[in-house]
């Protein structure tokens, strides 16, 4: 029935990045919350942060050191660009599936001839169909002496080797694969540098400028005038509150506060005051 359907995803523009986003209706995101849960099983190499547990995108920020001269690449739409095809050869040739599985699993875990936007397995399955350029760039890394992480698509390097050059030499790794590199952005030592979300200083990791901005006025108007708070704006501040006190723990007064006053409204809402 899956394999048949062609109406097997919810697809929408999100208004913020102005992307599509794919997602799995509930009977296929099973099947690919099941199928992300048995590749994360597989052991991965240590510069991988996204979708392997214990790590995160702060762990993926706070490997590099500050004083470090730091470059990060991005590659251009991974996941449109992440093809069926790539999905495949990961199933038959290092899963050793049987060909008509292979391709099975690459038509369910795959939309229009690539991986969904909105799929909880395309994390972990665009590396694992990518994973022979990752690892030739993890190498050049290495012989430049420099630390690299990966989060998703998202390559940073940090070292003395730390250079365009390097920059050059991603570039020309994953032109074969027909994977385009994109915002890439090079900082000189002990210059802060934002990584996954994180300003990555000499002070320690800090909540980046522009989210601190964000998460000031909210508290600002929560502060002045609560009633016109929605919940739904209070549930997003209390998350961001708790994301940077992960960060920085300056931040948790202020996390705990929002918290008291998202179950007071709770409260409130279930008893009909609102």
């Amino acid at each position: 029935m899956l394999l048949a359907s062609d109406a097997n995803y919810n697809c929408w523009i999100d208004k913020k990045t102005k992307r599509e986003i794919q997602q799995p209706k509930p009977i296929l995101r099973s099947v690919h919350d099941r199928v992300a849960m048995l590749l994360a099983r597989i052991e991965t190499p240590d510069f991988l942060h996204s979708a392997i547990k214990g790590r995160s995108y702060i762990s993926n920020a706070t490997c590099h050191c500050p004083t470090l001269p730091t470059v990060k690449v991005d590659i251009k739409k991974f996941y449109p660009n992440t093809r069926a095809q790539a999905v495949f050869h990961f199933f038959k040739d290092r899963m050793q599936c049987a060909e008509d599985v292979a391709g099975m699993l690459a038509k369910l875990l795959t939309i229009d001839g690539h991986l969904a936007t909105g799929s909880s397995a395309s994390p972990i399955l665009s590396f694992f169909a990518y994973e022979d350029m990752f690892t030739e760039i993890a190498e050049k890394a290495r012989l430049r002496g420099c630390v690299m992480t990966c989060y998703v698509d998202d390559m940073v390097f940090s070292g003395k080797g730390a250079t365009p050059r390097l920059i050059h030499e991603v570039r020309e790794v994953a032109r074969p694969y027909r994977l385009w590199t994109h915002k890439t952005k090079t900082f000189g030592p002990g210059e802060p540098k934002v990584i996954t979300g994180l300003a990555i200083t000499t002070t320690g990791p800090r909540v980046p400028n522009d989210r601190k901005a964000t998460i000031l006025k909210e508290l600002r108007q929560l502060r002045r005038s609560p009633g016109t708070t929605t919940v739904a704006l209070l549930r997003s501040l209390v998350g961001r509150l708790h994301e940077a006190a992960q960060i920085d723990p300056s931040w948790k007064s202020q996390a705990r506060w929002a918290s008291m006053q998202l179950r007071m409204r709770a409260i409130g809402k279930g008893l009909g005051w609102d």
